[in-house]
């Protein structure tokens, strides 16, 4: 059984990702090819923040979907034989009816 979480370390290994855009820092309650958790550290100086809009920072959702992305790519390749997905990406084809209900805030 693989595990049930995954450190920075771990993810940099599934992902061509780096910073400042590896947004993803854990991974944990994964149930593989199912679903999992991503914890992702905002903070106020974190780059796509800065100016988005100066005095009352507010995450893009543009960055939100790319740590959905991100979170769904590593789930697939921590799933999966390390053999299949050697030296393969795995990409967010689609994102439909996107709804941001509440701003994400620093």
């Amino acid at each position: 059984m693989k595990n049930n979480s995954l450190n920075r370390k771990d993810i940099e290994s599934l992902l061509p990702h780096r910073d400042p855009m590896l947004l993803i820092e854990k991974m944990t309650d994964i149930v593989p090819l199912k679903s999992a958790r991503a914890i992702v550290n905002i903070r106020k100086t974190s780059f796509f923040v800065q100016g988005h809009y100066p005095g009352k920072p507010v995450v893009p959702g543009v960055i939100i979907v790319e740590a959905f992305g991100q979170a769904a790519a590593v789930l697939t390749a921590h799933s999966l034989d390390a053999e299949i997905t050697k030296n393969k990406l795995v990409y967010l084809m689609s994102i439909e009816k996107a709804r941001f209900r509440n701003p994400v805030i620093p």
